[in-house]
């Protein structure tokens, strides 16, 4: 009974009044968007004549009878395993150097994390000038250096074979400043004595690396590699604004099939379970995830 009384009596009704908002957004726009889409899935909508219509697993056996949807996923973990570590790679090592008493670290700190606040698209255009063939930045650089034939330009984010690595290059500059200011918070967190006793000892720079800071850094690491992992699956911006998942759907993400079955083919229903089937995936990921996590903790 005081227990009921302490999160629905005359106390918790300022509480409740604060937080009303955020659970009425959750309530409309996550929960009930998940039971619908769910629903949607198993339908086939006639948005014009404002129809639906029960057709059970059908929207499931064509998603997973169609090669592009095959090609989407294996496109989305390619990009993600590629993605998520050279991020979170790059990002460790970044905030380890930045937390050195070097000079201009704060403004250093501040350039590496500006692009992953600025919006997609608009940093998309400007990639898309450096990945330009004829008077692109990156292919003028690498012409300077002996790589490449100015009259056989590469072809970034039209050839197959170099679009992908074209995104993930992109998506990697775009996210691992995130990565390292999460690095650089947790890194405070890690005893100066450890470093001070592993000096005593006679390590140098790597082994502090490997046996102080790695370890020390395992719950910022479990966090940022669930997020990363989630993020990828659901990356949208970087191919709407580079390619369109082409070309012959080498860039095609689940993500971006999502939307050109929801808003170019009008096939709602697919949409909609091909959105069950990304939830289920991170979902077990997520939980897989957690588990090895507390495995190794324990």
């Amino acid at each position: 009974m005081k227990k009921f009384k302490r999160i629905f009596g005359k106390d918790a009704a300022v509480a409740w009044m604060l937080i009303a908002p955020n659970v009425v957004w959750i309530a409309v726009f996550t929960l009930f968007a998940i039971f619908y889409s769910f629903y949607l899935s198993f339908t086939e909508v006639d948005l014009f004549a404002n129809q639906f219509t029960l057709v059970g697993l059908d929207n499931y056996k064509q998603s997973f009878a169609d090669p592009v949807f095959t090609k989407s996923i294996v496109n989305t973990t390619v990009f993600t395993i590629f993605t998520v570590a050279f991020s979170m790679s790059i990002a460790i090592v970044v905030a380890v150097l930045l937390n050195s008493k070097i000079k201009g670290r704060k403004l250093m700190r501040a350039a590496f994390f500006l692009p992953s606040i600025l919006p997609v698209i608009a940093v998309a255009q400007v990639w898309i000038w450096i990945y330009e063939p004829s008077y692109g930045l990156l292919n003028f650089f690498l012409e300077k250096i002996g790589v490449g034939n100015p009259n056989h330009p590469f072809q970034w984010l039209v050839s197959p074979d170099t679009a992908m690595l074209s995104v993930i290059i992109f998506s990697i500059w775009k996210s691992f400043g995130y990565n390292m200011v999460i690095y650089l918070a947790a890194l405070q967190g890690v005893p100066r004595s450890l470093y001070e006793a592993a000096e005593i000892d006679g390590a140098n720079a790597v082994q502090k690396f490997f046996r102080i800071t790695i370890p020390g850094l395992r719950p910022a690491t479990f966090f940022i590699l669930i997020t990363s992992i989630s993020g990828s699956f659901q990356t949208f911006g970087e191919i709407y604004a580079l390619t369109n998942g082409g070309p012959m759907n080498q860039t095609n993400m689940i993500a971006y099939y999502i939307y050109q079955y929801a808003f170019e083919f009008f096939k709602i229903g697919r949409a909609s379970a091909v959105s069950v089937l990304l939830f289920i995936l991170l979902f077990a990921i997520t939980i897989w995830q957690w588990n090895s996590y507390q495995k190794k903790e324990d």
